[in-house]
C-alpha cells in the first residue's frame, strides 16, 4: 500500500492515520470482546490514564517503521506498554511482584484487545483440568449433511446432466464433477461458468466470486484473513491477489507464482476437503511449523484417520487448528480468516485447543516456541505459572471465607 494510504497528504493531522487504522481494522476488533475498547478511555473518569498512554489512538502502540519493536508476525508493538496504566499492580497483588515490566503479553497472561481466554474466572473454571479430554469436541466436517437432510427428496446431478456446451465438455472433468459433492447439492456447471452468457474456462477466469453466491460465510472469512485479504473490496482495486512470493514465512520455491483463491486449495470439480485440511497447505507453506505437521502426534492421528484406524472427528488437521469448523445452531462452516486464532496464538484456546485439551497444558504448550517449531511433537509436562497463580487465588479466597 501506498505510504498516503495511512499517512494522508502532507498536511494531514492525526486523525487521518486513525481512520486509516480503523477502516481496515476496526472490524475484526469489533468481532472480539476487547477489554480496552475507546470508550474506556473516552469516559471522563479514566481521564488520568491517557495522561500516561493516548489508547485512544492505535498508533501509541502500534507505531510503524520501528523494526526494534516489530514481533515476529509483523506488528509493531513496545514491550513496556502495559507499564504505563499499570505501574502499581505489583502493590495490588503480592504475586505480580517479581514479574518485568515486558513480561505482561507472554503467552498464557494477558491479551490487550482480547482477553477471551486469559482472564482469572475462565481460568479458575479450567485450573483442575486433564492434559487430553475424553472426548473431542469437534463439530462435523461439513453443512453438507444437513443439506442432503433438507433436500433428501432432490436427487443429485448425474453424469448426463452436466449442462456445459458440447465444445466446453471434457470427459475426465465431467466424471470428477458427476462424484462431486457439487453435483450432489444440486450446482451445475453453468452455476460456475457461465458470466453474461460467456463460458469462463480457465482456472484463472473462475475468480472468488464464482463461489460467493453458495459459500458466503466462507468468503467473507476468506477477505479477512491472511490468504484473501487483498481481494477484500476496499482493496481489490488497489493489491493484487495474495501469493507465496509475498508472504514473510518460508514458502516452497515451486508455489511462488501461484495466487490465493477458492481454487488454490479446492478443486470445484471435485472438492477433496481431505486435501484442503493439510496437503494444500504444506504445498505451498514451508516453514519448521509446517514441515514438522506429518512426524507430529496430530499428524499421526490424520494419517491414522485417512488410513480408517480412526474416525474423522478425531483427527487434526492443519485446517483443524488454523480454520477450525465453527458451529452455530445446526450450521457448520469453516472458519477460512486465519487471524481470527493465530496472533496472538491465546486466542486459539477457546476456539481450538479446548476441545481436545486442558486450558494448562494449552497454555504451556502456546507459551513454548520450542513446541510450536516442532508442532508440539516434545512431551509436555501439563503446568503453567499461570495457573499456579490462579490457583493461590482460590486458596487465598477460601481462606477469606
Amino acid at each position: 500500500m501506498a505510504c498516503t494510504s495511512c499517512h494522508g497528504d502532507g498536511f494531514s493531522d492525526a486523525s487521518v492515520m486513525q481512520n486509516a487504522c480503523e477502516s481496515c481494522h476496526l472490524e475484526a476488533l469489533n468481532k472480539f470482546s476487547d477489554t480496552h475498547p475507546k470508550s474506556k478511555f473516552t469516559d471522563p473518569r479514566n481521564a488520568e490514564l491517557l495522561s500516561h498512554l493516548d489508547a485512544t489512538q492505535c498508533v501509541s502502540c502500534h507505531r510503524e517503521h520501528k523494526p526494534e519493536i516489530t514481533r515476529a508476525y509483523g506488528v509493531t508493538l513496545a514491550k513496556d506498554f502495559c507499564a504505563h496504566c499499570h505501574q502499581d499492580i505489583a502493590e495490588e497483588r503480592d504475586s505480580h511482584k517479581e514479574f518485568g515490566f515486558e513480561t505482561c503479553t507472554n503467552s498464557g497472561c494477558h491479551n490487550y484487545h482480547d482477553n477471551t481466554a486469559l482472564y482469572e474466572n475462565f481460568l479458575r473454571k479450567h485450573a483442575n483440568e486433564p492434559a487430553l479430554n475424553k472426548k473431542p469436541k469437534i463439530p462435523a466436517l461439513t453443512g453438507l449433511v444437513e443439506w442432503n437432510k433438507k433436500n433428501k427428496q432432490t436427487p443429485p446431478l448425474q453424469l448426463q446432466d452436466a449442462d456445459a456446451p458440447a465444445a466446453y465438455k471434457d470427459e475426465n472433468i465431467v466424471n470428477q464433477w458427476a462424484l462431486s459433492h457439487h453435483a450432489t447439492a444440486n450446482v451445475n456447471c453453468s452455476q460456475c461458468h457461465a458470466q453474461n452468457d460467456n463460458w469462463q474456462i480457465t482456472s484463472t477466469a473462475l475468480t472468488i466470486d464464482s463461489c460467493i453466491e453458495c459459500h458466503i460465510k466462507q468468503n467473507e472469512s476468506f477477505k479477512e484473513g491472511k490468504h484473501g485479504m487483498r481481494l477484500a473490496d476496499k482493496l481489490s482495486k488497489k493489491l493484487s491477489p495474495m501469493s507465496p512470493a509475498l508472504a514473510t514465512l518460508p514458502m516452497h520455491q515451486d508455489a511462488m507464482s501461484q495466487i490465493n483463491t477458492c481454487v488454490s486449495c479446492h478443486d470445484p470439480h471435485q472438492p477433496d476437503l481431505t486435501f484442503a485440511a493439510a496437503d494444500a497447505c504444506l504445498g505451498c507453506h514451508q516453514d519448521e511449523h509446517s514441515t514438522n505437521f506429518y512426524s507430529s502426534k496430530h499428524g499421526q492421528l490424520w494419517r491414522d484417520s485417512q488410513n480408517g484406524l480412526l474416525p474423522a472427528e478425531q483427527a487434526v488437521s492443519c485446517a483443524t487448528c488454523h480454520m477450525p469448523r465453527l458451529k452455530k445452531g445446526k450450521k457448520v462452516h469453516a472458519e477460512h480468516n486465519q487471524n481470527a486464532n493465530l496472533q496472538p496464538n491465546s486466542k486459539m484456546i477457546r476456539s481450538v485447543c479446548s476441545n481436545c485439551h486442558g486450558v494448562e497444558f494449552t497454555l504451556e504448550a502456546l507459551a513454548s516456541d520450542e513446541q510450536i517449531q516442532s508442532n508440539f511433537s516434545n512431551s509436555l509436562e501439563g503446568h503453567h505459572s499461570s495457573m499456579d497463580l490462579v490457583r493461590d487465588r482460590i486458596e487465598q479466597r477460601k481462606k477469606k471465607q
